[in-house]
């Protein structure tokens, strides 16, 4: 009897020195799931910083084209203008003399190329 309390002791022993190696692994693989969380967190952070990034680049780009079509927009409109007030002043710059001796004139240049007959 004396024999098998002791075994029954020492299979009691046995079991909780397996039971706390068993706790010691898993305290040990807890730090390391610990450690992969940490990771994966920092893996998250580093995708939503390049997504805002990437996001940022998108919107300062649209507001930089913009602010070149803008500048196209008002230089060719500027152009036009110039174009058309020089049209109209120097359309309005020339007298009715002018006109009808530049028309003579052009009458006379064809005159001499034309073959005679």
């Amino acid at each position: 009897k004396q024999w098998y309390q002791r075994r029954v002791a020492i299979t009691a022993g046995e079991e909780a020195i397996a039971e706390e190696k068993a706790a010691i692994e898993s305290l040990q693989l807890a730090g390391d799931i610990f450690h992969i969380k940490r990771e994966l967190v920092q893996i998250e952070i580093e995708a939503e910083y390049r997504r805002r990034i990437k996001t940022v680049h998108t919107e300062v780009k649209k507001r930089l084209d913009y602010q070149v079509e803008l500048e196209n927009t008002k230089k060719a409109f500027i152009r036009n203008h110039i174009v058309a007030w020089l049209e109209k002043e120097v359309i309005a710059s020339i007298s009715a003399e002018q006109e009808e001796a530049n028309i003579n004139q052009c009458i006379a240049s064809l005159s001499l190329l034309a073959p005679s007959q």
